[in-house]
């Protein structure tokens, strides 16, 4: 069975109706907010009800180290607001949008979290996608009571995230899921397909990379030889390469970005190391697969299973504008809204103590594009269970859902699925 996977390459923001576009600093950001609005200056305040709009913001990288997936993630969130704002909005109330380039920085990004609670009023937070930002964040949205739900933090370091330990409600969740399971998939891989004895693990110097590598290597049944962090900040990685190598291992567990990645791959080639690859998730380009095509021939790749709901593909202008996450970012910006709607007021509070309700249970089923149907079953005293793009997305009691995973091979510059991994496989092992 093969798949096309969606496209790599940035896409354009979904501008809501009426709403306006300023460019800030650091490239790539956009408020489409819909005009001003009267904020109290803080995410975490109490709600002042009437007619006045809900405020939400994104955070997410448009520039830097992972552009290739932010754009996407923008749009899917803007699509979802501008759905929920098509049915009325939450408490029939219009949700402004605030979105924000992380650019691929941890304190710029906190930095732009803080302003945006502080000057736009959010209550809520969709991303950010890395890990190592995530880590940055999630203490923001705990102090600020203001809710996080991540669309592509996966480090197991963060499923405890986000307790504020004054009134127990953890304020940080992610529609993506924890890299244990991640891990599990790349052990299989190494211990059943490349049935290797030996195994060296290269990441990406940071807790995503650190963590899930970690992770991996206690799951291989072989030998680990070395775990060998890279840093972003250099071009020349035959050092980084030479130790990897060192040893001669039969394979290579790797958790890289495609911009460092693209790079250690030409150089990996060019050295005629040798090794097979398996590689995490975040290597999943289209592009980078395409242009290094007989670079990555073979390479085993790890990926969460999407749903991908026609609904959701057609909406976003087709699989070319559909980036990697894109669709948990959908699915968390959703889930806030209908969490808002369930409570009956806008406060971050009211988002982390409903969130899970609404995406879980036997109630009323409520899927891509069905926001006026949750709407209803709410006020009808229903519970409800969101089915989203990403999958079934029934967050656990640390906000964060177990998903199937997919073994991808690279064949000819695109990603084969090889292998489905079920549920099941991973009952007794998180």
């Amino acid at each position: 069975m093969l798949k096309r996977l969606g496209a790599g390459g940035t896409v354009g923001v979904v501008s809501l109706a009426g709403c306006a576009q300023q460019e800030e600093g650091g490239g790539g950001e956009t408020d489409t907010g819909g005009g001003e609005t009267d904020t109290d200056g803080g995410g975490g305040s109490d709600d002042s009800g009437g007619d006045e709009s809900i405020t939400i913001g994104t955070i997410f990288p448009v520039t830097g180290t992972n552009s290739a997936y932010g754009g996407g993630h923008q749009e899917a969130a803007n699509l979802a607001v501008e759905e929920m704002n098509d049915a009325g909005g939450p408490l029939d109330r219009e949700v402004d949008i605030v979105n924000r380039d992380t650019e691929g920085n941890p304190s710029r990004a906190a930095q732009k979290f803080r302003t945006m609670i502080n000057e736009e009023g959010i209550v809520g937070l969709v991303g950010p996608y890395s890990s190592g930002i995530g880590t940055t964040l999630a203490p923001v949205a705990r102090d600020n009571r203001v809710m996080e739900v991540s669309n592509g933090n996966t480090s197991p370091a963060l499923a405890t995230a986000g307790v504020n330990e004054e009134n127990d409600v953890k304020y940080y969740g992610r529609t993506s899921p924890n890299d244990v399971q991640q891990a599990l998939v790349m052990g299989r891989i190494l211990n059943q397909r490349v049935e290797a004895e030996t195994a060296s693990f290269l990441y990406v110097d940071n807790p995503y990379g650190q963590g899930l590598a970690e992770r991996a290597s206690e799951n291989f049944d072989g030998e680990t030889l070395d775990l060998v962090g890279y840093s972003k900040q250099t071009n020349d990685y035959t050092s980084t390469l030479d130790a990897v190598f060192e040893g001669d291992p039969d394979a290579v567990g790797a958790v890289m970005y495609p911009g460092n990645g693209r790079t250690i791959l030409n150089q990996w080639d060019q050295g005629g190391y040798g090794g097979q690859w398996v590689a995490a998730e975040a290597i999943l380009s289209p592009q980078l697969l395409s242009d290094l095509s007989d670079i990555v021939e073979g390479m085993f790749i790890t990926s969460p299973q999407t749903a991908n709901s026609e609904t959701f593909i057609d909406n976003m202008g087709g699989e070319e504008a559909v980036t990697q996450f894109a669709p948990h970012a959908y699915d968390a910006t959703y889930l806030e809204g209908l969490a808002l709607q369930r409570a009956g007021e806008a406060s971050g509070t009211a988002i982390a103590e409903n969130i899970r309700s609404v995406s879980r249970g036997d109630g009323t089923t409520v899927g891509v594009g069905e926001f006026q149907a949750g709407k209803e079953a709410l006020a009808d005293g229903e519970s409800i269970n969101y089915e989203g793009t990403s999958g079934s997305v029934d967050l656990n009691e640390n906000l964060e859902p177990v998903v199937p995973y997919r073994i991808l091979q690279a064949s000819d510059g695109e990603a084969e699925v090889i292998e489905e991994v079920p549920l099941s496989y991973f009952e007794g092992k998180m």
